[in-house]
């Protein structure tokens, strides 16, 4: 495991609840065009060239662990989010690299896996 700003110089640390979700999914377009707006003045006033989408094990955005029959299960769905999110994001900011990860925790330590 690597820390991000071991990985990179500076970053701006942009959260917002089950933003892949509503990336994806469009069900609340406000929410998407939000997100969408913040990359913009980031991109505008920071000068960004990646952006690193984490979709994190248990979350509550997707109905956290019961909603899955299994972690394997629940990998495969993420991943499958975060690679919907990252060609969603690719067409809108071709200029910009996206990177994805899933992050868990294992013996009490968060770990992120490349996606």
């Amino acid at each position: 495991m690597h820390l991000l700003s071991d990985r990179y110089e500076s970053y701006d640390l942009k959260t917002d609840a089950g933003a892949v979700k509503h990336l994806v999914s469009g069900e609340k377009s406000e929410v998407r065009d939000w997100i969408l707006e913040n990359i913009d003045i980031a991109k505008r006033l920071h000068h960004i060239t990646t952006i690193v989408l984490i979709n994190h094990y248990d979350c509550g955005a997707y109905g956290g662990n019961s909603s899955f029959e299994s972690d394997d299960r629940q990998f495969s769905y993420h991943s499958d989010q975060l690679s919907r999110a990252k060609r969603f994001l690719s067409e809108k900011h071709p200029d910009l690299k996206i990177e994805t990860l899933f992050a868990l925790l294992v013996d009490n330590k968060v770990k992120l896996l490349e996606v």
